[in-house]
């Protein structure tokens, strides 16, 4: 299971950072230069992220947290795929912000119980970066065809995965503080 949301997860990440720009180009006509600074800012917004979450996490349990974040991504990308605009680019943006504790607590949470096969499960987590190759791909098809805008469906559905990967997590009590 973790191995999946960590596939999911990179996939998600790299595909919005990827189409970000077309998407800011496309929905509020800004050009390619202002888009890439608005990009610049997502890489704020989930250094913000990292660096806060260990404060957060003091307080509220990893597995906890990254449900939250993730049903939190999944609502601000379904706002930006069904009204594509500036609203639907700062909803976007956000997920920068939640996106940021995922590959770590994945990680975590996947290694969890392992014991002697720790290192082999940490090796198949690293390789689920792949996820980050193919996923945008998906993205691209579905933006030939149906837009930029729908495209975003792609991330929003790994981000229910993680979801409920997290909410395994939780009703487990793995992960807890």
């Amino acid at each position: 299971m973790a191995v999946l949301a960590q596939f999911l997860y990179v996939g998600a990440q790299v595909g919005t950072w990827s189409w970000f720009i077309q998407y800011v180009q496309e929905y509020i006509h800004q050009p390619e230069k202002h888009a890439g600074l608005l990009l610049t800012g997502t890489l704020g917004a989930f250094a913000v992220g990292r660096f806060s979450a260990p404060v957060v996490m003091k307080r509220i349990a990893a597995a906890h947290l990254m449900l939250f974040y993730a049903v939190a991504n999944a609502l601000l990308l379904a706002y930006a795929v069904a009204w594509p605009g500036w609203a639907g680019m700062w909803a976007v943006f956000l997920t920068s912000f939640f996106m940021s504790i995922m590959f770590p607590t994945i990680f975590a949470l996947g290694l969890e119980g392992l014991g002697p096969l720790v290192k082999l499960g940490g090796s198949f987590l690293v390789m689920a970066i792949v996820g980050g190759a193919v996923l945008p791909y998906v993205m691209a098809w579905i933006s030939q065809h149906v837009g930029i805008a729908r495209s975003f469906t792609v991330p929003l559905l790994c981000y229910v995965v993680i979801a409920g990967f997290s909410w395994y997590h939780v009703r487990r009590g793995v992960g807890a503080r």
